[in-house]
């Protein structure tokens, strides 16, 4: 099993492998990406491992579809994309400004981290 500060290690490295000019994967306009580099590597940083120790995993966070990025929606991350502060983490949920959430889901298959997609199995 993987512990929570690995995880945290496996998340940040993913990131810090992604170039922050060009999107991933498709679905990701180039704006949305020029912000969502940075708050997630800042986001990794401040909750990442409270998130972890919650149970958020890499798919739950950072998942897309294999083929369609974050053009399907129900194997999107709650961070993709991230244009907003998060203001809070806790088990069950991550909470944006105003009124939006991103509640913990089951995980689709078979997603892959944005740090993997385009990479053969």
């Amino acid at each position: 099993m993987t512990s929570p500060l690995e995880l945290v290690l496996t998340w940040s490295s993913g990131f810090a492998s992604l170039s922050p000019d060009h999107p991933p994967c498709p679905g990701l306009k180039g704006t949305d990406w020029s912000e969502t580099h940075p708050r997630c590597t800042a986001w990794i940083e401040e909750w990442g491992l409270q998130a972890a120790e919650l149970g958020w995993d890499t798919l739950r966070l950072f998942g897309v579809h294999p083929t369609a990025g974050t053009l399907r929606g129900d194997f999107t991350g709650a961070l993709l994309p991230l244009t907003k502060d998060v203001t809070e983490v806790n088990a069950d949920y991550i909470r944006f400004p105003v009124t939006r959430s991103w509640r913990l889901q089951p995980v689709k298959s078979p997603g892959v981290p944005i740090w993997d997609f385009g990479k053969s199995p």
